[in-house]
């Protein structure tokens, strides 16, 4: 019963990284339930779709518990790298729309650069 608990209580290490990715106004994408159980399944985790905040603390509960957070976070620049791409695709065939997508993709490579800084910190510095 207690395991269930912790899994719904976020490390600290990775509040900031909760915030930013699960707002799409900070990471200029939305994340989708599928897209977190995609991250989960390369972390091992065969996730039901459910809340996307739940499936988000037990991805990171499981990451940090199994000194996993490396894999984890390449997951998710994976994810956001391959927006980018859709991203500029979009921009190049709707230029009219280009401002606003260089603004998502800007975002998107904004929080690439902060999940490369957090693969790399030290949680006890």
């Amino acid at each position: 019963m207690s395991r269930k608990h912790n899994e719904n209580v976020l490390p600290p290490a990775y509040e900031g990284v909760e915030r930013h990715l699960m707002a799409l106004f900070y990471s200029g994408v939305y994340v989708t339930n599928a897209d977190i159980v995609k991250v989960g399944k390369l972390l091992g985790l065969d996730l039901p779709l459910k809340d996307r905040m739940a499936l988000l603390k037990q991805i990171m509960y499981h990451a940090h518990e199994n000194n996993m957070k490396s894999q984890m976070m390449q997951g998710f620049i994976q994810l956001l790298q391959e927006r980018t791409k859709i991203y500029n695709d979009l921009a190049q065939n709707f230029p009219t729309a280009a401002p606003l997508i260089q603004q998502w993709i800007q975002k998107a490579r904004s929080t690439i650069m902060l999940l490369q800084r957090e693969m790399r910190s030290n949680p006890y510095e």
